[in-house]
């Protein structure tokens, strides 16, 4: 498993991604040790059921060592009485091995006709950091025109928190395009950090300091950033991804759900190439199915 390297400065001595609570000890957003861009596992990490996500965390991403949400019997008893699509996968794809589905689907964001694609990340995580090119490559050239892509930070804690508010600020300002890459090079190459943290605790004045001279730096004007930073929409949609992190089961990143139902990632799917594979596959199951 994973574990990232503690910045010196920070000494957290924690658990790479921290815990799911704001209020427990955070790590630092700092990558790990070795190669700036670590190769993704492909070892298949198999679940243990197919009616919901693997226990054991895969071998490709970020972790965290409790479980990050519970589902209700109600609502697990709902999604077990939901049909499936009528159209079938390739054979070679097992549910409980390649892919897990969500005890209860959760809602989308796209119109008929579409497919959400949802991955879930860290800018902390230097597998994160190795699969955005090729993402960024899929969702150019490589999906389906029916798929929508959206990357989803992960709200596990404070720090991962105000990664997120990075992320949702970028977007905000219509900078994500230029600037995503820019923040995982920042981290994982550069090796600098943009969520400060002080006495085992993030320092939130130090960090929008860091992140505003980051990102003027970078071609945005000190104005537009601190209109955005700490906005009512950019905190709402904070409040939205520490919600879907639970009911995503979220506990490693990176991962991706598709049509809120099934989860999957680069170890469940044996390596990158058949990752993205199966993800097209699932999103035209689901687009056959309705």
């Amino acid at each position: 498993m994973t574990r990232l390297l503690l910045c010196s400065i920070l000494a957290l001595g924690l658990v790479a991604c921290g815990g799911k609570d704001a209020g427990e000890p955070v790590a630092a957003n700092e990558p790990a040790a070795g190669e700036p861009a670590p190769a993704v596992d492909s070892a298949a990490a198999p679940a243990p059921a197919p009616a919901e996500p693997a226990a054991a965390a895969p071998l490709d991403g970020e972790t965290v060592d409790e479980e990050v949400a519970s589902v209700s019997p109600i609502a697990a008893a709902v999604a077990a009485s939901t049909p499936a699509p009528s159209a079938t996968l390739p054979a070679k794809w097992k549910q409980g091995t390649h892919f897990a589905a969500l005890p209860a689907a959760q809602p989308v964001s796209v119109g008929p006709g579409e497919v959400e694609v949802t991955e879930i990340f860290w800018y902390g995580c230097g597998h994160c950091f190795t699969l955005e090119p090729r993402l960024a490559a899929w969702e150019k050239n490589g999906k389906p025109d029916y798929v929508k892509v959206v990357r989803m930070p992960v709200v596990w804690n404070e720090v991962t928190r105000e990664d997120a508010r990075l992320f949702y600020t970028l977007e905000a300002l219509g900078k994500l395009d230029p600037l995503n890459l820019a923040v995982f090079r920042e981290l994982h190459v550069n090796r600098k950090p943009l969520t400060i943290v002080t006495g085992n605790r993030v320092d939130t004045v130090a960090t929008e300091k860091r992140v505003r001279d980051f990102l003027t730096a970078n071609g945005v004007s000190a104005e537009d950033f601190g209109k955005a930073y700490r906005s009512f929409a950019v905190e709402n949609k904070i409040r939205q991804a520490e919600a879907l992190s639970r009911r995503y089961m979220a506990d490693h990143t990176p991962m991706a759900v598709v049509q809120g139902k099934y989860m999957t990632d680069v170890s469940m799917a044996a390596g990158p190439d058949p990752f993205f594979e199966l993800l097209g596959d699932l999103a035209a199951r689901e687009r056959a199915g309705r």
